[in-house]
C-alpha cells in the first residue's frame, strides 16, 4: 500500500516507521523541516516540508493514486481540512487524528473522514490497561509498535451485544480498554455491558489482531 502521512510528530514518526517494516510505502509531509529532516534521515524515508491544506501539495504527493492520507497534525481543524481537501482530491481512504470525542459523525464523515483516530482516547486504555492488568501488555509491546487498537462498532448481530465484558471470550494477549457510547468515554469494569450502537475499543498484541477481529 502507498500511504500519504501528514503530520510528523510522535504519532507520525511511529506510524512511518510501522508501516516501513510491514513493507507499505510511505511519504511524509510536515511543515516543520527539522522534522522532516529527522524522520527522513532516521527511518530513510521521503519526507516533505509542505502544508497538508494546500492542494498542490497533496497533489505532487500522489493523492489521487495514494491508498490512504493519514492526517496527524496536531490540530483537530487542520485535519479536518486536510481529509475534506484529499477526498476532493480523489484519495481513497481518509483517517484523521481528532482530539476530543464529541464531535458528530455524520459531520465527520461529510469531511471525508473514513476513520477517526482518537489518541487521547487510546492512552486512557492503554493507561487503564497498563495498571490493571499488567500481565496483558507491557510498556515494551507498545514502544516497539507490537500492539495496535482496534475500534468496531458493535451492531445487534455482533455475538458480544448485550453482554457483560466480563462475559466476552477474546484471545489471550487482548484486552476491552474502552468503550465510546455516543459522546462519553467509558473505561469498563467486568459488570459493564456492550451495548449496539456503541464502539468498542480493544487493545491486541498486533500478532493475533486479525483472529480478535474474527472472535467478535
Amino acid at each position: 500500500m502507498y500511504i500519504i502521512i501528514i503530520g510528523a510528530g510522535e504519532v507520525g514518526y511511529f506510524l512511518a516507521q510501522l508501516l516501513l517494516e510491514e513493507e507499505h510505502d510511505a511519504v511524509v509531509i510536515d511543515k516543520s523541516a527539522e522534522r522532516c529532516d529527522k524522520i527522513s534521515r532516521d527511518l530513510d524515508i521521503i519526507a516533505t516540508q509542505g502544508d497538508g491544506t494546500e492542494p498542490g501539495v497533496l497533489e505532487k504527493a500522489g493523492v489521487k493514486e495514494c491508498d490512504a492520507v493519514v492526517a496527524l497534525t496536531g490540530q483537530d481543524e487542520t485535519n479536518m481540512v486536510i481529509s475534506l481537501l484529499a477526498k476532493e482530491l480523489g484519495a481513497e481512504q481518509v483517517a484523521a487524528r481528532i482530539g476530543k470525542v464529541d464531535y458528530d459523525e455524520e459531520v465527520l464523515k461529510k469531511l471525508g473522514i473514513d476513520i477517526v483516530i482518537h489518541p487521547e482516547a487510546a492512552a486512557a486504555g492503554y493507561i487503564a490497561e497498563l495498571i490493571t492488568k499488567p500481565g496483558v501488555l507491557d510498556l515494551a509491546f507498545i514502544s516497539r509498535g507490537a500492539a495496535e487498537i482496534m475500534e468496531i462498532e458493535i451492531t445487534e448481530k455482533h455475538k458480544i451485544a448485550n453482554k457483560k465484558v466480563k462475559e466476552i471470550e477474546h484471545p489471550p494477549g487482548s484486552a476491552i480498554v474502552a468503550l465510546l457510547d455516543n459522546k462519553n468515554l467509558v473505561i469498563p469494569d467486568g459488570d459493564t455491558i456492550v451495548k449496539p450502537g456503541q464502539k468498542i475499543l480493544i487493545l491486541a498484541k498486533r500478532e493475533i489482531a486479525e483472529k480478535v477481529r474474527q472472535s467478535l
